[in-house]
């Protein structure tokens, strides 16, 4: 088969990290691969022809100026690691599907005519997709909430772990935390990060330090909140992936305090290097979660009291990588290519 992959999302947090995730983890001497996007974050993917496109998937042009006529000349099938299904595709699609976020908390579109485009192409997406790999039961879930009509092209696909994060761990080790606590995530309303600077800001610990790691632009927007009241809080901005492993290691806990969630990686990627999360008590958290090393919190008191705790050692990297690895997350998307639709 000749199957095209979007790649145009690499380099863009948590959708970018599946699209590498696929793209490193495919066969590629089983089947012959078009990656679309840029010819610099490609270059290294030598087994495959590599079609340049700089367009952003997320705008108006990266939606009408994708490179159709070559893909659906030369190619059998294409993968989108996201809902947005560029205009003029022909041949099958089969999509990756992260949450119904825009449909389920509507504080996350821009008024009714964004929320009505986002639904649009949600829709769109469900329709048009040959199968439709949910990164969580609770994602499936949603889809057939909103979309019953298309059940039955879902199936659920957990996430994995980067091979960078893979690598780092087996390389580099932690003998001694520090009285850190981290967040990893951008300031959207949904992951919560208000809970959390509201949780430390009353924590009986003086010498607790909190590190929230991200895009540094925008941070407070939203949260009304003074960066000057917060002497021990320090913002990073966004962290190569050296920088960010090293910090995740070494950091007394990692805390996801999202509202809502897809899947929810930085927990995982805690766990693998050694670091025990504090996450939100939420539907999809105890799906993931449930049987892995993690403290579940259940409100902003509760939080403040849970981060002065002292961490259990975590030493669970194998029973992670048996259920959640991006070598699995592909072999079944192309499984289900094999079964349901190609050219």
């Amino acid at each position: 088969m000749k199957i095209a992959i979007d790649c145009r999302y690499l380099g863009k947090s948590g959708i970018g990290r599946v699209c590498e995730g696929i793209i490193d983890n495919i066969d590629y001497t089983e089947h012959s691969f078009y990656l679309i996007g840029n010819r610099n974050k490609l270059e290294k993917y030598s087994q495959a022809v590599i079609i340049d496109d700089g367009t952003d998937p997320y705008s108006k042009k990266g939606l009408f100026k994708f490179n159709k006529k070559r893909i659906n000349k030369e190619c059998d099938c294409l993968i989108i690691p996201n809902f947005i299904i560029p205009f003029g595709i022909k041949i099958p699609v089969h999509s990756v599907m992260h949450d119904l976020i825009f449909l389920d908390v509507r504080e996350t579109v821009n008024g009714k005519i964004d929320y009505f485009i986002k639904k649009t192409l949600l829709k769109r997406c469900m329709k048009k997709s040959k199968t439709v790999a949910c990164v969580s039961g609770f994602t499936k879930s949603r889809c057939i909430h909103h979309f019953k009509k298309y059940a039955k092209k879902c199936y659920v696909n957990y996430n994995g772990l980067s091979k960078d994060i893979i690598e780092y761990g087996k390389n580099h080790s932690c003998s001694k935390k520090e009285n850190t606590i981290i967040y990893v995530g951008n300031v959207k309303r949904h992951k919560g990060l208000n809970i959390l600077l509201e949780a430390f800001a009353s924590a009986e610990d003086p010498t607790l330090k909190l590190k929230i790691i991200g895009e540094r632009e925008g941070f407070l927007t939203g949260l009304d909140l003074n960066e000057k009241d917060y002497p021990n809080v320090t913002f990073t901005g966004r962290l190569d992936n050296e920088e960010l492993f090293s910090e995740i290691q070494k950091a007394k806990f990692l805390v996801q305090p999202s509202v809502y969630e897809g899947f929810g990686l930085p927990p995982l990627e805690a766990l693998y290097l050694g670091t025990q999360p504090i996450i939100s008590d939420i539907e999809v958290f105890r799906e993931i979660y449930s049987e892995l090393p993690v403290i579940f919190f259940g409100s902003v008191e509760d939080l403040s009291k849970k981060i002065i705790f002292s961490p259990d050692k975590v030493d669970c990297s194998d029973n992670i990588n048996l259920k959640y690895n991006y070598k699995q997350f592909a072999n079944n998307i192309i499984s289900h290519i094999k079964t349901y639709g190609v050219r």
